[in-house]
């Protein structure tokens, strides 16, 4: 018949006190000893400070007079009934002593703490045995002149504790049967809270905790005070790819981690992170981090931080296609609208039978987008890059702004998805026209989509204003400079280019005169 955990945890307990019974004298003894040590060294540091401190003193140190320093010292060690009182230069020259004897003599003990002006409590052992001493530098305006020695020796503290030694038999007495009542006390409290459980039924709950924390569908990652992964559950192991985890068993550096630089610096530096998007390989991670917390649910830094991960890339996804969705629906907007507007003005001019004006308007119109077109019915070029550039061409021609097209034949074929395409062309085109309209005019925008070796480079490049310059990153989710009453959303599409390309491994860089903006990523293999 197995024990209940309650019943095994007060036989232990009692086991406890008899040991305790065995070793208690010893540890009293041990305990009053370091208890009187602890008592002198809180007299010697106290002394020491106030001595150092008397105005009479520094100056009598400084001129090195023995003479004068001897006597004051002696009564303050009959009054303080300390061992001795020790002035001393720099160089650990003794100036006082218990033992006139040794005034000129080298002090025994550590100056170095003092020397860098800082106070310092040892056991030492000296001309008068082994003794408790602190020592503490005497300045005079600012600068060190000499060094102050306070100290009682052991055997003194010893035989003041002499007559405690009785107490040590009764207290023994004492704990003894309290550890009787304590044991049946956590008996008790162990019953309350375990029932009768037996451990192997306690181990089965703690396998049930782990099961629960490895299944949850966040992340999650602990590391202790010096930075060391010491926990990750299995969420977080397919989030980074990393080895399974293992409760117990683990000890990871960060800077080993094969991440991304943004996350592994996180990790590293154990800042605090809240809600913040960071790419990793093809994931783009929500991730949180915090200090760890004590019992009391207090912040508790040197426990170490809990970081969360969130894997957003199929939200980020959505986005982007509804964002490729918003931008087809306004270039079809826009493209009817336009063509609407150009078709009653030439019927108009026919019926007035200007028919040269008719001409050259249908000719103006179909200038520089004959050659897409052309392009777009042959069927070489990335369709969904064409389709989207006309469009923009007639929603740049609605909002007044000159666009140039500068892109190489055949078209490169960009490493997104139709929708991811759509959302990066399409969110720089748009803010360039933005920028372009609160710019000087004539208000143009251009873009160019080139093949490089290996790469291929998008260059969106405008006539706007640039960037606002408060904005630490444009790219930042809600980073934006439109009105908070203006359409659309805001701080939304510079943050979903910069998601979309840098998943694909791309980067992104900003200059001006004119605002700039370059997109490089790696060409697709043939």
């Amino acid at each position: 018949m197995q024990l209940s955990f309650s019943a095994r945890l007060s036989l232990a307990a009692l086991a406890a006190v008899i040991v305790l019974a065995g070793a208690l004298a010893a540890i009293l003894a041990f305990q009053l000893s370091d208890s009187g040590r602890r008592e002198t060294a809180a007299v010697t540091s106290a002394l020491a400070e106030t001595l150092s401190r008397d105005p009479s003193v520094p100056g009598l140190v400084r001129a090195r007079d023995s003479a004068a320093l001897q006597p004051f010292a002696e009564a303050v060690m009959d009054e303080a009934h300390v061992s001795f009182i020790t002035f001393m230069t720099p160089e650990g020259v003794r100036l006082t002593h218990r033992d006139p004897a040794e005034i000129g003599r080298p002090y025994l003990g550590s100056r170095e703490e003092a020397l860098a002006g800082e106070s310092l409590t040892e056991i030492y052992e000296g001309t008068l045995g082994p003794s408790m001493r602190t020592i503490v530098p005497v300045r005079d305006d600012g600068e060190i002149v000499g060094l102050l020695s306070v100290g009682e020796t052991l055997g003194s503290v010893e035989a003041e504790l002499a007559p405690r030694v009785p107490v040590i038999v009764a207290a023994s007495a004492a704990i003894v049967a309290l550890g009787v009542l304590g044991a049946l006390f956590v008996r008790r409290s162990a019953r309350r809270v375990t029932g009768t459980l037996t451990p192997d039924a306690l181990g089965r709950m703690v396998e049930n905790y782990e099961t629960v924390l490895h299944s949850i569908r966040e992340g999650l990652i602990v590391t202790d005070a010096s930075g060391r992964i010491r926990m990750y559950n299995d969420e977080a192991a397919d989030l980074l790819d990393l080895p399974p985890a293992r409760s117990g068993l683990i000890d990871v550096d960060p800077a080993d981690l094969v991440v991304d630089a943004a996350l592994r610096e996180a990790l590293m530096s154990g800042r605090r992170v809240v809600e913040e998007t960071i790419a990793n390989g093809d994931r783009v991670l929500l991730v949180n981090q915090e200090e760890a917390r004590d019992l009391t649910g207090q912040r508790a830094g040197q426990r170490g931080r809990v970081m969360t991960l969130r894997d957003r890339s199929e939200l980020q996804a959505l986005v982007g296609e509804l964002d490729g969705v918003r931008q087809l629906t306004e270039t079809l907007r826009s493209q009817t609208h336009e063509h609407g507007n150009r078709l009653h003005t030439v019927l108009a001019l026919l019926e007035l039978g200007r028919i040269d004006d008719a001409q050259r308007l249908i000719i103006e119109s179909t200038e520089g987008r004959q050659g897409l077109a052309d392009r777009l019915i042959a069927g070489s070029d990335d369709a969904v890059v064409l389709a989207l550039l006309l469009g923009k061409l007639d929603d740049a021609a609605e909002h007044g702004v000159h666009l140039e097209l500068d892109v190489d034949e055949p078209t490169p074929r960009l490493p997104f998805s139709a929708a991811e395409t759509v959302t990066v062309i399409g969110n720089l085109i748009d803010n360039a026209l933005d920028a372009a309209n609160t710019g000087p005019q004539p208000a143009w925008a251009r873009l160019g989509l080139h093949a490089r070796a290996d790469l291929i480079e998008l260059v969106v490049a405008d006539s706007g204003s640039g960037f606002d310059p408060a904005l630490a990153d444009p790219f930042a989710f809600g980073a934006s400079t439109k009105h908070p009453d203006a359409d659309g959303s805001r701080g939304v599409g510079l943050a979903l280019v910069r998601d979309v390309v840098t998943a694909r491994g791309g980067t992104i860089s900003i200059t001006t005169a004119p605002t700039t903006v370059t997109v490089t990523v790696g060409r697709i293999s043939p």
